[in-house]
């Protein structure tokens, strides 16, 4: 969804961790002037070419930047981490340049998953009513998200949509390829029935774990 640009682009990716991913966009967009907001990990950041600013997104403060300063926007997975999330919205329709392009990607809480587990009595991941563990999970190594906002798809595209955003595509992402490399990296195999039913849900699933929605500035 992002879309191709060149050097003189610049972007901004709101919740930018170490940056990792914030060089793959930049990459993808061929943007030469990049930026990130994030309460920690700016070093780290900063060593990957991203300008990094330390900044709590829960603040409710505004984005330390200027109106209609950017041609791209991120906000991947961050949304759900914070509580004033109709101004955070509010403020990157702010910093985007007329005619610029927003990413927001958030979990879906009305996934076809979520939907199993609840019907089966389980707590659906990223679900929480701990901050010290995860109760009633499938898994016992479930850990913690830290998510204090929930997004179905139509309140997701309301949201955007009431903070002056003209949604341009919406499309939805399954994590079996995330959850496939989790398992790899921490040393567990998974069967290959185990793969296979993942496969048949996520090609077959009406409703998978993440909307990624792009928009532009409405006037």
């Amino acid at each position: 969804l992002l879309p191709r640009l060149g050097a003189d682009a610049k972007l901004l990716d709101v919740g930018c961790l170490e940056g990792s991913y914030t060089r793959l966009y930049a990459d993808a967009i061929g943007a030469g002037d990049v930026h990130g907001v994030d309460v920690s990990l700016n070093d780290q950041a900063r060593a990957k070419g991203v300008q990094s600013r330390e900044f709590d997104l829960n603040s409710g403060a505004p984005l330390p930047y200027g109106d209609a300063e950017f041609d791209v926007v991120v906000c991947i997975e961050s949304l759900e981490h914070i509580y004033p999330t109709d101004f955070m919205l509010r403020e990157i329709r702010r910093v985007l340049k007329p005619g610029g392009t927003a990413i927001i990607d958030v979990p879906r809480l009305d996934s076809m998953l979520n939907i199993g587990l609840l019907t089966f009595g389980f707590q659906p991941p990223g679900i929480e009513c701990s901050r010290d563990r995860r109760y009633g999970s499938i898994n016992d190594d479930s850990v913690l998200t830290g998510h204090v906002a929930y997004f179905t798809r139509r309140a997701l595209l309301e949201m955007l949509e009431h903070s002056g955003f003209r949604i341009v595509e919406a499309r939805q992402v399954g994590q079996r390829s995330g959850w496939l490399m989790l398992q790899e990296a921490e040393g567990r195999r998974v069967s290959a029935l185990g793969r296979l039913v993942w496969w048949l849900y996520d090609t077959l699933s009406p409703k998978t774990e993440y909307l990624v929605v792009k928009v532009t500035r409405g006037e």
